[in-house]
């Protein structure tokens, strides 16, 4: 039995670094010249890194771009993904990524050798999830797991500290690691397939 399975794409198949060394706060750090630290766990980068409003949108139409291609992917996402494909099961990439980086989306994807089947820009995700016949996502953000969740659709949570207030619930459930994700997901698949095993 085969599934379509979602996937994120910034925080999940991206590896940013760690709360108080990533390439967020590098970069800006670089941009502004100044030493900035994580002061607030909010997914809002304003908030969590004390600039203003105008400071951010600055920064974000600097050194978006810059972001995007220069994050490494994260370790086994490439290997889980391609495993996942070679036995047959759908990959949909749905970032909230504004459509404008899709090439460079792409061409990222590409450079990392990250299999996938559809390509999506959507920042509510859940609709799109229905719509697909996703049956697991994986995500970063809390709110696209509990709206995707409120489905009775199963995610799995990157453990991120914009979500380190969330602890996960009995269908979504929080992961470090892409370890830890392949993990899950081969539980999920050996609990939905008839025979225990992929066919």
């Amino acid at each position: 039995m085969y599934y379509n399975l979602g996937i994120d794409i910034d925080g999940v198949l991206t590896d940013e670094g760690t709360a108080e060394n990533n390439i967020w706060q590098r970069k800006m750090n670089e941009y502004f010249s100044r030493d900035i630290k994580l002061g607030k766990y909010t997914y809002n980068l304003a908030e969590a890194y004390g600039l203003s409003e105008a400071e951010l949108n600055d920064f974000l139409k600097n050194k978006l771009f810059e972001v995007y291609q220069q994050v490494n992917s994260a370790p086994g996402a490439r290997e889980t993904l391609s495993e996942l494909a070679e036995q047959g099961h759908k990959l949909f990439l749905i970032t909230a990524r504004h459509e404008n980086f899709r090439d460079l989306t792409e061409d990222w994807l590409e450079q990392h050798q990250i299999p996938y089947h559809e390509l999506h820009h959507q920042h509510d995700k859940a609709p799109l999830v229905l719509q697909k016949n996703i049956s697991l996502f994986v995500d970063d953000k809390k709110e696209n797991a509990i709206n995707i969740a409120a489905e009775n659709i199963p995610v799995i949570l990157v453990s991120k500290y914009h979500n380190s207030d969330f602890k996960g619930n009995q269908i979504i459930t929080k992961v470090d690691n892409w370890e830890q994700i392949k993990e899950n997901i081969d539980l999920f698949l050996s609990k939905n397939t008839p025979t225990s095993k992929l066919s």
